[in-house]
């Protein structure tokens, strides 16, 4: 999965850069993230979360992953659900004390937290029983220059299903396959409090 993430992310580079004004997105994203920028909510480290004393080291490519899923967030077709943990994780070492602090997420949501992970390409799962409704943008993608509006949004119906847990580090070129192969993945990022649930609607398992 590493060499595929990170194979895919040049990919979107490629494409992000044939054109002027996603082109010049970039290199302003890019900027932005170099300077401690980290947009609201944690979202930046929703995203990606690769150096958490360094936060300017940021690879090109990575960016583009980074613009991409902003992208499509703006655009509608991901969309972001908030739920509070109340604890912020530990170490892979503290893997017990990280399962305890999820074992109490509200409803209808429920994590599984793998007690090994031994290099696996997601730390568990986690899972909601009932539908949720989840706030769906309906403005244009931010690659397209829409960086200082607030679009209009819409309810957006998702049915049970399960994504992928990612606990503290990993990259935004992680965080994108985990959308387009798996519908979407939960982010506890170091330093949060709550868990971030990306989610692609466009996802057959989303619904």
């Amino acid at each position: 999965m590493t060499i595929s993430h990170e194979r895919g992310a040049h990919t979107v580079l490629d494409r992000l850069l044939t054109t002027e004004p996603t082109a010049a997105a970039l290199v302003r994203t890019r900027a932005r993230l170099a300077s401690g920028d980290h947009f609201t909510g944690g979202f930046v480290d929703a995203v990606g979360q690769m150096h958490r004393l360094t936060p300017d080291r940021w690879p090109v490519h990575q960016v583009a992953a980074f613009l991409a899923i902003h992208a499509a967030i703006g655009a509608g077709r991901y969309a972001v659900v908030h739920v509070e943990v109340g604890a912020t994780p530990r170490p892979d070492a503290e893997r017990a004390a990280n399962a305890v602090a999820l074992a109490d997420l509200p409803e209808p949501f429920s994590a599984e937290l793998d007690a090994d992970q031994n290099a696996a390409d997601e730390d568990g799962t986690i899972a909601w029983s009932e539908e949720i409704v989840v706030t769906r943008s309906t403005g244009v993608s931010y690659a397209a220059g829409c960086t200082g509006q607030e679009p209009l949004t819409v309810p957006n119906v998702v049915r049970p299903s399960r994504v992928p847990l990612e606990v503290g580090t990993t990259k935004p070129s992680r965080t994108l396959l985990h959308l387009e192969e798996d519908g979407g993945v939960a982010r506890w990022a170091y330093g949060s409090t709550d868990l971030h649930v990306l989610l692609n609607l466009r996802h057959p398992l989303m619904g």
